[in-house]
């Protein structure tokens, strides 16, 4: 047993009064060691140095010690009030309700269904595991696996041990079962990590809404994935966003900082970033304030944080003073151009959109949905909602994709296959031959001839227009199936062998990709998990 863990199992009291004796035998001695001898005032040295950094680290260990006692004291608490707290909650939803239904009643509208006054037990089972969390991260400590592997091998010496020690009655009349869930968690304290693979102490790994298990390092990644690339935001695991404020526990102080500013920035519409070309920081709306010279306040200037540069909202370049904004050369240059290519501009960040595949309804980074054709707000408009080339052109690729996975299969198919041996030997078929007459073998050589010279009877359906009908038929069939999953949510997906190339960042997977059963978009990992 190490010095940390000695030191997690002794109570407070005493871990306090041994950093209270430290810190007076190092003052002491501090004491002693600057008593003798002359030195100039002011100097300082390496002896007087390292007394005073163990003072300022007695000093901090007395304080750690202090706010364990502390969180120890607020976990019983729970652990005693815990059903109270679930009481008082359940009477204010129940409150909360009424009050719903009896205005509802009022105004002769459809009276809303009550909500179940109890939680799920699948909810009370991740707060207990959450509880259980804290208590390891910040009461317990975290085991390593040595530790673990040992405390296993004793489990039932130390239950023993435990079951003769005394138990106060106030700690044994505030204690509750733990639920079924704790004690399989319990007994099985390594989990696997849902990216990486690797076991960890359930107490490092983070639980997404879908359940999935996220250990820190991984975690960190999806957050500082979703603060370099607008579409990883937010930060999520099959299609349900993670939150921030239940993680903070599994991610540095610097990751949360860097996400909690990226977040105004991705939430901001019409964003105004600074025109200065050596700075292009994002400007936040508070930021904002009416620029000089403008008495009808039309003009809005942003002005940035870092250099203290000044931009204008609407046109994006430098504020002008006032009045109208100039025509920017650039932005209508720009505009042109989408107007060449058949771009479409987003209503909401005002990001350029291009289409390369798949129906009408587009999905900016920025999260707004708006039509290809019109750019107005997705279903508000009449517009259609395929283009009849762009569905042709990926039903062709859809087919040809699949078409080439079916040769590689079969090709794989023989080449696993064993092979026939022959019927006869080579030396048998030269033996039989050599036994044939001259007559049967003329009469063998000549039936090629005799057969080619016979007219053909005509065929219904040539090979080649039987296969033009089959493509045809296929490529009619992949078109209706897209048109039917034209807003495809992909709850369905199978597994498809390498190398393929992710369909959304591009990416090429050498062994492995997904591909969705309704939509067809192949996908890695990462986008299914955490960008579809």
């Amino acid at each position: 047993m190490d010095a940390v863990t000695t030191f997690s199992q002794m109570d407070h009291e005493d871990i306090v009064l041994i950093i209270k004796l430290l810190q007076e035998d190092g003052q002491v001695a501090m004491d002693a060691a600057q008593g003798k001898g002359k030195r100039p005032e002011g100097a300082e040295t390496d002896q007087d140095l390292a007394f005073k950094l163990l003072l300022e680290e007695l000093q901090d260990a007395e304080t750690v010690a202090m706010d364990r006692r502390m969180a120890r004291s607020i976990q019983q608490a729970i652990r005693a009030d815990s059903d109270a707290l679930v009481q008082l909650r359940d009477d204010e939803r129940q409150a909360q309700n009424d009050r719903d239904f009896s205005i509802a009643l009022s105004n002769g509208q459809v009276v809303p269904a009550d909500a179940p006054p109890h939680d799920s037990p699948q909810a009370l089972g991740d707060e207990d595991d959450f509880l259980d969390k804290l208590s390891c991260i910040y009461v317990t400590g975290i085991q390593n696996e040595e530790d673990a592997d040992s405390g296993s091998d004793d489990e039932e010496t130390a239950t023993t041990d435990k079951k003769q020690q005394p138990e106060s009655s106030a700690w044994a009349a505030s204690r509750r079962p733990p639920p079924q869930a704790r004690s399989r968690q319990r007994q099985q304290q390594k989990r696997n990590c849902e990216a990486c693979g690797e076991r960890k102490h359930f107490a490092e790994l983070a639980r997404a809404p879908c359940r999935h298990e996220y250990c820190r390092g991984c975690l960190s990644r999806l957050f500082e994935g979703a603060t370099v690339d607008e579409t990883l935001f937010p930060p999520r695991c099959c299609r349900q966003p993670i939150p921030l404020r239940q993680n903070l526990v599994f991610l540095d102080a610097d990751v949360a900082q860097r996400f909690r500013r990226k977040a105004v920035e991705f939430s901001t519409p019409n964003r105004t970033y600074c025109h200065n070309r050596s700075c292009q920081a994002f400007v936040p709306p508070s930021r904002y304030a009416p620029d000089d010279g403008d008495e009808r306040g039309r003009a809005v200037a942003a002005c940035c944080a870092e250099c203290g540069a000044r931009t204008c909202t609407e046109c994006k370049a430098a504020a002008h003073g006032g009045g109208d904004c100039p025509n920017d050369v650039q932005l209508q240059q720009v505009i042109q151009l989408a107007r060449d290519q058949g771009w479409q501009r987003c209503q909401n960040c005002w990001g350029m959109v291009e289409l390369n595949m798949g129906c009408n309804h587009m999905t900016c980074r920025c999260g707004f949905q708006f039509c290809y054709v019109c750019g107005s707000r997705w279903k508000t408009c009449q517009c259609e909602h395929w283009d009849e080339h762009r569905l042709l052109e990926r039903a062709q690729q859809i087919d040809a994709r699949d078409r080439d996975r079916d040769r590689e299969d079969e090709d794989a198919a023989a080449a696993a296959a064993p092979r026939e041996e022959a019927v006869l030997p080579v030396e048998a078929a030269a033996g039989q031959q050599h036994e044939e007459g001259l007559d049967a073998r003329l009469e063998r050589l000549m039936r090629p001839v005799e057969a080619a010279a016979a007219p053909r009877e005509e065929v219904v359906l040539p090979v080649e227009a039987a296969a033009r009908q089959q493509h045809e038929a296929r490529i009619e069939r992949l078109m209706r199936h897209l048109v039917a999953n034209h807003e495809c949510e992909h709850e369905l997906w199978r597994g498809r062998r390498g190398p393929r190339a992710c369909e959304e960042c591009g990416d090429e997977m050498p062994l492995f990709i997904y591909e969705c059963r309704q939509c067809h978009i192949m996908a890695c990992r990462r986008c299914r998990y955490h960008r579809l």
